[in-house]
């Protein structure tokens, strides 16, 4: 239990261990010293004599397993023969060897073996090794200085500065550090000049400590921030200046690897940082620099606004891709640190005035997939940030739009694709004002829904801006498919609510009304045609099933298996009922569970179109489309056991219930949906279509299964009984329609509908063993007959088929 106590992130503290197993430290101590005996000194010029000799088997595997040590915050007695620091001189003598790997592993074991009251020590035995003032480096035998050796005293700062230097306390042990190292670093700034350093690998080393220093002091507020801001500037700024015009005929990893260097030290003096895992934040959106918009503000800056642009279009058109990422990375963390109101800071300046012109015009040229998916990242997240505040028209967007629909068409890359859809919710949001403009009641009067829909907008941008909205709302219904993958599904709902087209439901539904209802097949082909020929309320009407779309997929994903997306999108659509019902139904005080945000949605929709016939068709939709997911030539045995395909919960029931209970309330208040018999028509046939499903399921099955003994009955099956019941509750809500037997033009239909039903008897016999279909049916049955040959049980007049939504 002593020893698992001292276990942290699968390490352990060095002085610990070297207690707790008293064998190891000999025992690691005898290997190093044989394996060390073999190692080059790493001067150059002495390789040629160390070529036969190999690393020792040993050497890297005790280096990696000293690397996990932790450093301990107090050091062992003088005489301890246990002390982990003994170690010392072993790993420094591998840590400035001439091969490159052992000295990186070195440099990560000793973070272990110095303790907190050592640490300003072993920095300064590690400076007064450095070559200062001068550059006596070469590949000569008779030289005291390599630069493997050099290389090796750089990796052990910046080891000690990551590590062991953030464990410090005292405020005023870590300033006197910071100022040996700028002191002595000051002294030999030649190793991060490009033009007098030979090794692109040292100067890298020499910019990423003065890099590390410069974090470090800035956190601490240490006197010498300036001093070493001020040296680091100057470095990376020539070697901007210097490399970034050089072409070379060769792929040189170390070239690039500095370059890369020079900008992130670059953006590190101006005032972004380096995010603490730049890496692994791609997937996390939301998250905000660590480092606050006041200490970057407060930061002098030597730089002017005309230089900083010049440096950042520079960085962005340098033809190496590895530099542009480092960049775009900068940027994309500057973006995310933006607050409202903060505008003194002079790259904020830069931001607001040049950003969005300046990732634009190199999204229109960028050929990377990375390169591209941080340009569309930088892109998408400023404007969430700034609310389209920097003067961008609709033609501004339409070309962006036209950019992402290309990019869409071509890229094959996940992450990019999810990013496009994103950024298309962004040019959506700019597409809904301007058909607010100029399609709902706020541009022209009411009277005028029946003029010429290409009379009131000037040009084809109106027309543009639907054709637009369909082919988004078609990508958002592909990419949160239940067979894509999470991330896909997460950007889908992610672009749903940057798209702001949910809201626009308060705005559409006083312009539809049942005079204009557009056929399914109205929504598939020709829709240009149709937009220019249609009049303004038929418009209305196309851009209100777009919107109607987006809401029944937003509910569709509010099941979705995964608990981020869930909880995400619900507390995003709570907000936007409680805004849109002037917090009558709801308010974002407190997030609510995620059924009671669906049902919410329901309700908020139903109270919107509740007085169109369209929207009734949804619902019926999405009632038909639950009792059609069971595959009728499926093998049922087999479904039992089969592994759960489906991103979904297992609330498609709850979804249907509601839908069936909204259908009925709304057919029975009918005279909303009075439309001189338009209505009953269209809920007759959706009364035969349940009719007709339910009957080739049941017979279907009773010729397959019928022979099968199934315990409890077939309508027991998981997804039989959903089929079913969905059927089943679908005809219920529509009997409540008094219309259906009192038009004189559908009493042969019904009559007709009557005789199918009473068919229905034969098939869905074996079925009735299940209580909730056998109650349900008896509803159903009841409803269809007079009360005097109505006959049925107790329980089933009892029932309530909206058990799910008690």
């Amino acid at each position: 239990m002593c020893r698992n106590a001292n276990l942290h992130d699968g390490q352990y503290l060095a002085l610990n261990s070297s207690t707790g197993y008293p064998a190891l430290h000999p025992f690691l101590s005898s290997e190093l010293k044989v394996a060390t005996e073999l190692l080059a000194d790493g001067v150059s010029g002495n390789l040629e004599s160390h070529t036969a000799k190999a690393i020792h088997p040993s050497l890297c595997p005790i280096l990696i397993l000293l690397s996990r040590l932790k450093p301990s915050p107090i050091s062992c007695a003088t005489d301890d023969p246990l002390d982990p620091f003994l170690l010392l001189p072993f790993i420094q003598k591998c840590a400035t060897q001439s091969n490159y790997r052992v000295r990186v592993l070195a440099s990560r074991a000793l973070i272990g073996l110095v303790s907190n009251e050592r640490l300003q020590h072993v920095v300064g035995d590690i400076l007064d090794d450095l070559p200062c003032g001068g550059r006596k480096v070469s590949t000569n035998n008779s030289q005291s200085f390599s630069f493997n050796t050099i290389h090796g005293l750089l990796l052990q700062l910046f080891s000690l500065l990551d590590s062991n230097f953030r464990g410090l306390t005292d405020s005023n042990k870590k300033d006197q550090i910071l100022g040996q190292l700028i002191e002595v670093l000051s002294k030999c700034s030649w190793l991060g000049c490009h033009k007098l350093c030979a090794c692109p690998v040292v100067s890298t080393s020499y910019l990423r400590v003065l890099d590390q220093m410069l974090d470090a002091a800035r956190t601490g507020k240490s006197k010498h921030t300036d001093v070493t801001r001020t040296l680091l500037l100057q470095l990376s700024s020539q070697s901007l200046n210097n490399v970034t015009s050089t072409h070379h005929a060769f792929h040189d990893p170390t070239q690039i690897e500095f370059q890369q260097q020079t900008v992130a030290s670059y953006f590190s003096c101006v005032g972004i940082p380096k995010g603490h895992d730049e890496t692994a934040e791609e997937d996390v959106r939301s998250q905000i620099l660590d480092q606050s918009t006041s200490s970057m503000s407060e930061t002098p800056c030597a730089v002017s606004l005309t230089e900083l642009h010049k440096e950042i279009m520079s960085c962005l058109a340098d033809p190496i891709y590895d530099v542009r990422i480092t960049a775009l990375k900068r940027i994309l963390q500057l973006v995310k640190s933006i607050r409202s109101g903060d505008s003194k800071n002079i790259l904020h300046q830069w931001a607001r005035a040049s950003l969005h012109s300046v990732i634009m015009e190199r999204l229109s040229v960028e050929e990377h997939p990375k390169c591209l998916y941080y340009s569309l990242r930088i892109i998408f997240s400023w404007n969430v940030e700034c609310q389209f505040n920097n003067g961008e028209d609709c033609n501004t967007f339409l070309s962006i739009w036209d950019r992402l629909v290309h990019l869409n068409s071509t890229v094959s890359h996940a992450k990019t694709r999810e990013i496009i859809l994103c950024c298309m919710g962004m040019c959506m949001k700019q597409f809904a004002k301007l058909m607010r403009d100029g399609v709902l009641p706020e541009g022209f009067k009411t009277s005028e829904l029946s003029t010429s829909f290409g009379s009131i907008h000037k040009g084809n941008r109106l027309s543009a801006a639907i054709i637009s909205t369909d082919l988004f709302v078609s990508l958002v219904k592909k990419q949160s498919a239940p067979s894509e993958t999470v991330n896909s599904r997460r950007a889908a709902a992610e672009a749903i609510i940057a798209s702001g087209l949910l809201e626009e439901a308060n705005y559409v539904k006083a312009c539809v009304s049942n005079a204009y209802i557009p056929s399914e097949q109205d929504n598939e082909c020709h829709l240009e045609e149709k937009c220019l020929k249609a009049s303004a309320g038929e418009f209305a009407s196309l851009y209100a099933c777009k919107i109607l779309d987006l809401w029944f997929i937003c509910i569709q994903l509010l099941e979705d298996e995964d608990v981020h997306l869930r909880q995400k999108l619900a507390n995003d659509v709570q907000k936007i009922i409680g805004n849109g019902s002037g917090n009558k139904l709801c308010d974002d005080s407190t997030p609510l569970q995620v059924d009671r945000v669906i049902a919410l949605s329901f309700e908020f929709i139903t109270c919107l179109f509740g007085h169109w016939l369209k929207y009734v068709e949804y619902l019926l939709r999405m009632v038909l489309d639950t009792a059609n997911t069971l595959d009728s030539d499926g093998d049922l045995v087999r479904q039992i056991f089969d592994k759960e395909i489906d991103n979904h919960h297992e609330e498609k029931l709850l979804i249907c219930q509601i839908s069936c209970s909204n259908i009925q309330k709304l057919v029975r208040s009918g005279h909303q949906l009075a439309t001189s018999g338009r209505s009953e028509a269209l809920l007759q046939n959706w009364r035969d279509r349940f009719l007709q499903q339910l009957t080739s399921l049941t017979s279907g099955y009773l010729e397959k299964e019928g022979k099968t003994d199934w315990i409890g009955g077939i309508g027991n099956h998981k997804d039989v009984f959903a089929s079913v019941y969905a059927n089943l509750l679908g005809l219920y809500a529509l009997t409540e329609s008094r219309w259906l037997s009192e038009q004189a033009e559908l009493e042969d239909r019904h009559k007709s509908y009557l005789q199918e039903f009473s068919d229905l008897e034969g098939f869905i016999t074996p079925f009735l063993k299940n209580p909730l279909i056998s109650n349900l049916y008896l509803l159903v049955k009841r409803s269809h007959e007079r009360e005097d040959q109505a006959g049925g049980s107790a329980a089933s007049e009892s029932f309530d088929p909206y058990f799910l939504l008690r």
